[in-house]
């Protein structure tokens, strides 16, 4: 039983999802926030006729392996116009064990005046870039769920367009992208194992 403890708990090591670099916050192609630790970039200012109350944009290093890889909280941007404001939250260095994983995401809002889309992106290059996208909306809350073969290190990136059709559009979000739960995966790896002991004794 010992034994199977303790590969239950290395196997949760194992599956933790690590990081190295930077979170990094863009706003129309500048970048406006960093944080080496990958722990929170947030920012706080005026792009244009947009008032960012505030960005925090979370990376892997916040949740303590929980599975949630990026959770892009607290996006409270409101306008004193018309316009559009693009903006890119970006994580490099992520990795995951194994060639697969499946990412899910959650987008809840409020949308006011405007026409907003939000959409995440894995680039399994590492550079950053929105390359494959996994799922984007259009709408206030939505969800999605969607595998993609790894190989090696990879960023997310969540692209946010607000197009406001003048003074008084806000947009008010929290949006998040995770895999499985390590302490899950474990839990099934040591009840597979477990169910194989039971099997070889009863043979």
């Amino acid at each position: 039983m010992r034994t199977l403890l303790l590969a239950a708990a290395l196997a949760a090591l194992a599956l933790a999802p690590t990081a190295e670099a930077a979170i990094t916050i863009k706003a129309n192609g500048v970048t406006v926030a960093t944080d080496p630790t990958n722990l929170n970039a947030i920012f706080v200012g005026a792009i244009g006729g947009f008032n960012i109350n505030v960005i925090n944009s979370a990376g892997v290093n916040a949740f303590a392996g929980n599975g949630t890889l990026m959770e892009n909280a607290s996006v409270n941007i409101a306008t004193a116009g018309a316009g559009t404001l693009t903006l890119e939250l970006i994580q490099t260095d992520l990795s995951l064990p194994g060639l697969a994983a499946e990412f899910s995401a959650l987008f809840t809002g409020l949308i006011t005046n405007a026409a907003v889309s939000r959409a995440f992106y894995i680039d399994t290059a590492n550079t950053g870039a929105a390359a494959t996208l996994l799922g984007s909306t259009a709408a206030g809350n939505d969800s999605f769920s969607t595998a993609v073969a790894l190989a090696g290190l990879f960023s997310l990136t969540e692209v946010i367009t607000i197009t406001a059709n003048g003074p008084g559009a806000t947009l008010s979000a929290d949006d998040q992208v995770r895999v499985p739960e390590p302490m899950s995966l474990a839990l099934l790896g040591l009840g597979i194992v477990g169910l194989a002991a039971v099997r070889r004794r009863a043979g």
